[in-house]
């Protein structure tokens, strides 16, 4: 169980480490004009903003409130690690909800690293 866990785990980089071969070997999208290339920056200038805005709370919230909503997500992640892992400890559970429970942590675990693990892949 533990090896299909470390393959369930990896298969998010390699995929990405995959696209990222292809990209570098194709040379990814160029534009075709200065047009082109000023249209695409702005198009990521505006999926930016709006994602700021989508972040911004209504009115001023207290400080702990600021913090608390930074850290959720990782907060939750930890947590569903945690549990997952747990689950390995508990016998009395039937063995779907303990691979669902690691399957769980997989995700978490590609969440909180996976991403920075494929942007430094090929970075050397």
């Amino acid at each position: 169980m533990i090896v299909e866990t470390l393959i369930g785990a990896l298969v998010p980089v390699a995929a990405e480490s995959i696209k990222q071969l292809i990209v570098r070997w194709t040379g990814g999208v160029r534009p075709a004009s200065v047009d082109e290339q000023i249209r695409l920056m702005k198009a990521e200038s505006d999926r930016l903003q709006a994602l700021a805005a989508l972040d911004q709370p209504g009115g001023t919230p207290s400080q702990w409130v600021i913090d608390l909503r930074a850290s959720a997500r990782y907060i939750g992640a930890l947590s569903v690690i945690a549990v997952g892992i747990g689950s390995l400890y508990v016998s009395e559970l039937p063995e779907l909800v303990r691979i669902t429970a690691l399957e769980a942590a997989n995700i978490a675990f590609g969440f909180l690293f996976g991403s920075r693990l494929a942007a430094n892949w090929g970075k050397k």
